[in-house]
């Protein structure tokens, strides 16, 4: 195993639709970009990651030498390079760490023919619970998906709660006005219960004095957790001292050097952790054990991924030892995906990592070469890659925040 070397780096644009046009406080967006990586070994063995399609393959070219000749068993030494290159980087560097280190260890476990829970330390969690990611969304051009209204709303979350079996709803708001979020949430606790575990999520786009208003008149609802109404941890902390529902981030805490500070301001009960933005799978471990300590409960944020990134997100959420949370979910909104038996899916509201070597999945190549195609031509440009396409019903329209 000592002489298993890179000897190769591919990175390959993809964009899958979905099923509708899911709506944020930024606008719509009609189908997932992402960079899939290919790493091959000196000896024909592939690993595979993925990450945001914001990195081009320039981004890959200025790191390629690093990785090539080296071993994938030194992965955190090879991401390093990536993280401590200069003091003030070009940009990002932690979601290009997490789907380098990704394919690195789907390599090493291809090569010893164990998947990467194992190569973690194993499974402590063999079901990983999953949340339904509610999102408001625009018709398709079929015209068919639209969920506009409340009752639409709890209409879609009926269908996936019988489709999944999910235990645990979360609502991405920020779009519609506040008393939306507010009257959808009343209207999901009247329909599934007091047992059903709710969440909100309006993406930091509320002022301190919405936030309170309308996190006061959710108490009464017993939220799960109130997840970022407003941006950044003095913000959350005033929120926090005005209401009695946990509140959850995965804006104000994205990185270690953030960690400190917010809970010293007493701004989070929840940080959802993130294999991209916190810098790659060993990093998001670290997050666990750090949580743990200091009285943070641990959830796991989900931002448009494939079936790669999907299945390393169960592998790593599976193998956490303080993961207790239901990890968000927006994979299945795909309308398809770039792996052999397309999605992943919950069964009674969870999933189990897949037992083959590496991250336990095989890349469908028409899918790969289909989706590929479209990501090169344009086709499908969407906001995310685009942001003179903020929002396909509003023409004209951009995004400010706060908004409300």
């Amino acid at each position: 195993m000592s002489s298993l070397r890179i000897e190769s780096i591919e990175c390959i644009p993809v964009t899958v639709p979905i099923e509708a046009p899911i709506l944020t406080c930024y606008g719509s967006l009609g189908s997932y970009p992402r960079v899939i990586i290919k790493i091959v070994a000196e000896n024909g063995l592939v690993g595979y990651g993925e990450t945001s399609a914001r990195y081009k393959a320039d981004t890959f070219r200025m790191f390629e030498n690093i990785f090539k000749g080296a071993s994938p068993w030194e992965s955190t030494r090879l991401i390093n390079r990536i993280k401590h290159w200069n003091y003030y980087p070009w940009q990002k560097p932690e979601p290009l760490m997490a789907g380098l280190e990704i394919a690195c260890l789907d390599l090493v476990g291809k090569a010893t023919g164990e998947p990467l829970h194992r190569i973690l330390g194993g499974k402590i969690h063999n079901e990983v619970p999953v949340a339904s990611y509610l999102f408001y969304r625009h018709a398709n051009a079929e015209g068919y998906g639209k969920i506009h209204s409340v009752e639409e709303a709890v209409d879609f979350a009926k269908a996936q709660v019988a489709d999944y079996g999910f235990s645990a709803l979360k609502l991405k708001g920020g779009y519609f006005p506040p008393e939306t979020d507010r009257d959808t949430l009343y209207a999901l606790r009247d329909t599934f219960g007091r047992d059903m575990r709710l969440r909100l999520d309006p993406q930091g786009c509320w002022t301190p004095v919405t936030a309170i208003r309308i996190g006061r008149q959710l108490d009464a609802i017993d939220l799960e957790y109130y997840e970022d109404p407003c941006w950044n941890a003095a913000a959350m902390a005033q929120v926090r001292k005005s209401v009695t529902t946990p509140l959850a981030t995965n804006m104000c805490v994205t990185q270690f050097e953030e960690f400190h500070p917010a809970t010293q301001l007493g701004a989070v009960d929840v940080v959802l952790s993130d294999i991209w933005y916190w810098g790659g799978v060993r990093a998001t471990m670290a997050a666990d054990r750090m949580c743990h300590a200091t009285g943070i409960d641990l959830g796991m944020h989900s931002s448009a991924e494939l079936g790669v990134a999907w299945a390393a997100m169960i592998h790593v959420a599976s193998a956490m030892p303080h993961m207790k949370l239901a990890i968000d979910c927006m994979n299945l909104h795909l309308a398809d995906d770039i792996i052999v038996g397309g999605k992943i899916v919950p069964r009674n509201g969870v999933v189990t990592p897949p037992d083959g070597p590496g991250l336990g999945i095989e890349i469908d190549e028409d899918k790969l070469a289909k989706y590929g195609a479209l990501a090169t031509s344009g086709a499908a440009n969407d906001r995310y890659l685009n942001p003179n396409l903020a929002d396909s019903a509003r023409p004209g329209w951009s995004p400010h925040s706060p908004a409300w």
